[in-house]
């Protein structure tokens, strides 16, 4: 079934700028309409590569040569025609268990944090401990990724992150769940003068991006949380 929902208030859903009315409209949509639901699912992914590679340059000059806008372009395409078979927004397409049921098939699941949100951080972790004990329960492996840039690296974050102790809990009851940092946002982080020590365990990827495209290629679930 087809839903009339134009361009513009798609767009306007995706960048969180509609009333509570019309937006539980078009999640209403997209819950019986998987085309709808994929196009607004490209959509947000292409605005979220586009903000995220242009959104904080580097302040000091640097040796390397500046960033294409055509390799920014190409990942966020790249990601755009992955979003068929991989990508899905937590909040906007499927729920709880049977959402995550479904991504978890793959045996591989990179969740992402892109943004500081109490609420999301504790979905993020709910999510990685339910696939994790599931798996186990079930005696079927898998690997779970929490890759967190912009805001979201707070939660791996040394004496900022109010989630620590659990994180510790979480990683020794499976060391198949891994904690991935962006390096651009530690980077940028540490040139505004912060001091950014990141959580035992926590290994650096060179960007959120580029994490996420690598494990998309090689067949993993994406979640964006």
């Amino acid at each position: 079934m087809k839903h009339e929902i134009s361009d513009e208030q798609l767009n306007a859903f995706v960048d969180d700028e509609l009333d509570a009315t019309d937006r539980n409209r078009v999640l209403r949509a997209m819950a019986v309409d998987g085309d709808l639901a994929q196009r607004a699912c490209t959509l947000r992914l292409v605005k979220e590569q586009v903000r995220h590679a242009y959104a904080e340059p580097s302040a000091a000059p640097s040796r390397q040569r500046p960033a294409r806008p055509w390799r920014a372009l190409a990942m966020a395409l790249m990601l755009a025609g992955a979003a068929v078979g991989g990508w899905i927004a937590r909040d906007q397409v499927g729920t709880g268990s049977d959402m995550l049921a479904r991504k978890a098939d793959t045996g591989h699941v990179i969740l992402h944090l892109a943004a500081w949100d109490e609420r999301r951080a504790r979905i993020a972790l709910d999510d990685a401990e339910g696939l994790l004990r599931t798996a186990r329960e079930a005696g079927q492996p898998i690997d779970v990724e929490l890759v967190a840039n912009r805001g979201g690296l707070d939660l791996l974050r040394t004496g900022v992150s109010p989630h620590a102790d659990r994180i510790a809990r979480l990683r020794a009851e499976h060391p198949n769940f891994a904690l991935i940092a962006c390096g651009q946002t530690v980077e940028h982080l540490r040139e505004k003068g912060l001091a950014v020590h990141l959580l035992p365990g926590t290994r650096v990827a060179s960007s959120a991006l580029e994490q996420i495209v690598t494990r998309m290629s090689q067949g993993w679930s994406y979640v964006r949380v």
